[in-house]
């Protein structure tokens, strides 16, 4: 009975709750730094510099993706904060592989959101400790993105496109 109780007990504490962030490529969400992602993702494909990412205030690395072993994938673009730690990394996928990439990341991460309609618009959210995987797959395109970001860059890019929103909102008014 005793080890009943005691394998009931570690059945109860699941992985995620201990786990770190997403690491796509294997890479961690705010561990990675510009530095190994340059090494480790820039020996396999071309990475182009892109500039200071408006959001996150850090550098951004941009690629087609070719030598990553992501079959489709089209464009991947890392985004950096202020102390070159990674932010995100974003990805170009052809919209016919939502499925099985939703089915893959809901393997390793913690689905948060699910909407996927027989027509329409499809997306997914999930979850990894202080991050958060974004799928969506627009009804007219042909691509969707996948897209794994901090929490903290999540927040920030939300709360500058609702003022940036806001903003563009009152200028039309003015017009009128």
């Amino acid at each position: 009975m005793k080890f009943f109780w005691i394998f009931l007990m570690l059945l109860s504490f699941s992985p995620l709750v201990f786990a770190a962030n997403a690491a796509p490529l294997g890479l961690e969400l705010g561990v990675a730094t510009y530095t190994q992602v340059k090494q480790q993702v820039g020996g396999k494909t071309s990475l182009s510099d892109e500039g200071i990412n408006k959001y996150s205030g850090g550098k951004m690395l941009q690629g087609n993706g070719d030598g990553l072993g992501i079959d489709g994938l089209s464009e991947i673009t890392f985004i950096f904060d202020v102390s070159d730690k990674l932010a995100a990394v974003l990805m170009t996928l052809p919209k016919d592989s939502f499925a099985k990439t939703l089915s893959a990341l809901s393997g390793k991460y913690k689905l948060l959101e699910k909407q996927v309609p027989f027509v329409g618009n499809a997306s997914a959210k999930l979850q990894q400790g202080e991050s958060v995987i974004e799928l969506n797959a627009p009804h007219m395109s042909f691509a969707m993105s996948v897209h794994y970001l901090t929490k903290s860059l999540k927040q920030v890019f939300t709360q500058q496109a609702s003022r940036e929103f806001t903003a563009q909102e009152k200028q039309q008014a003015d017009k009128f």
